[in-house]
C-alpha cells in the first residue's frame, strides 16, 4: 500500500475524461445516529442494485467553516451520489457546529464546536460500524473524506484511531475508530496555522494542548491510513501552501498518501475543475484502500 500511495502527484493529462458506469441510487435520510432527542442527523445513499456480499462505505463531513453547511450541500450530495453511484455506501452527516450571535464570522461567537465536533464524527463512524448489517457495509471497509472545514475533521477522524481520550467521546465507543483511507478537499491540516479561532473557545496561548489535539498533523503515524489530499492552487481561503507543508510532513514520514494539485483551482470545487476530472482518482484511490483491508 504504502509503494504504491506514497507522493503520488497527478495532473490533468493524467486524468483525461475517464469514463464510468453509475448504478441508481436510493437515499434514507436524516436517521438520528446520536438518538432521536439529539439534532444530529445521517443521509445514507446506497446503489439500488442487490449486492451478493457487504459493500465499503465512505463517512462524509460536510465543510462550512465549522459553523454552516448542511448533509445535503451540493458538494456533499455530489460526493455522495458519485461514491453510491460506483456500488459503495455513502454516509453524509450533520453535526455540531460552531454558535454565533447573528450570521456566523460576521458577530460574536457564543460556543465553539469543539470538541463536539469530532466527537460527533467519531460517533458516526461507529455507528456505521455498530449498525452495519442494516446497511449492508463491511465494518472493516469505510473511509472518510470532506471539504474544507470537513476536509479538517475528516482527517482528524481518521488519524486519531489509536488517541483515547477524542475516541472516548460519544457513543459506541466498544466499536473501531479505524479508517481503510482518508479523502480531504481543501481542509486544514493543522488549525494553529489557520481556523483554529472558529471552533475553539479558548486562546491557543491558554492552552496550546487544545490547538494541537485539534490538528491533524499531529496525530501522525506510522500507522496513519491512506490519504488522498486534493486542493486548489488559487484557493483565496484555505492557503494551497498549507496541504503542500503537510504533503512534505508525509512525504518525509513516508506515509501513504496522494497529492493532486488542482491548476487554477478555486476553493469549493466539487468532483472536477474546468477539464479536469476527480472521479477517476477518487475511484482508484477507494479501491487501492479497500483493497488491502
Amino acid at each position: 500500500m504504502a509503494t504504491a500511495l506514497i507522493a503520488l502527484s497527478l495532473s490533468p493529462p493524467a486524468l483525461g475524461n475517464t469514463s464510468r458506469t453509475e448504478k441508481p441510487v436510493k437515499v434514507e435520510r436524516d436517521i438520528p445516529y446520536m438518538g432521536q432527542d439529539q439534532a444530529q442527523r445521517m443521509d445514507v445513499y446506497t446503489p439500488s442494485a442487490h449486492a451478493p456480499r457487504l459493500r465499503p462505505a465512505v463517512l462524509i463531513i460536510h465543510g462550512g467553516g465549522w459553523a454552516s453547511g448542511r448533509k445535503d450541500g451540493p458538494r456533499e450530495r455530489a460526493f455522495a451520489e458519485f461514491i453510491a453511484g460506483q456500488g459503495m455506501v455513502a454516509a453524509s452527516i450533520s453535526y455540531t457546529l460552531t454558535e454565533y450571535e447573528g450570521r456566523p464570522w460576521r458577530s460574536e461567537k457564543i460556543k465553539g464546536a469543539w470538541p463536539d465536533n469530532i466527537r460527533d464524527c467519531k460517533t458516526a463512524l461507529r455507528f456505521l460500524r455498530a449498525e452495519h448489517e442494516r446497511f449492508g457495509i463491511d465494518p472493516n471497509r469505510i473511509a472518510v473524506m470532506g471539504g474544507s472545514a470537513g476536509g479538517h475533521l475528516a482527517l482528524l477522524t481518521g488519524l486519531t484511531a489509536e488517541h483515547d481520550g477524542l475516541n472516548q467521546l460519544g457513543m459506541y465507543t466498544d466499536q473501531s475508530n479505524h479508517v481503510s483511507g482518508i479523502i480531504s478537499f481543501y481542509g486544514i491540516p493543522d488549525v494553529r496555522r489557520w481556523g483554529g479561532n472558529s471552533f475553539i473557545d479558548v486562546s491557543r496561548e491558554e492552552s496550546p494542548e487544545t490547538w494541537a489535539m485539534a490538528s491533524p498533523v499531529e496525530h501522525l503515524s506510522p500507522n496513519s491510513p491512506p490519504m488522498l489530499i486534493i486542493h486548489g492552487d488559487a484557493d483565496e481561503t484555505v492557503a494551497f501552501d498549507l496541504s503542500v507543508e503537510f504533503v512534505e510532513i508525509l512525504r518525509a514520514k513516508g506515509l501513504p498518501h496522494q497529492f493532486l494539485r488542482v491548476p487554477g483551482g478555486p476553493h469549493s470545487f466539487r468532483l472536477s475543475h474546468g477539464n479536469l476530472d476527480l472521479r477517476p482518482v477518487l475511484t482508484r484511490f477507494l479501491q487501492l484502500c479497500f483493497e488491502n483491508e
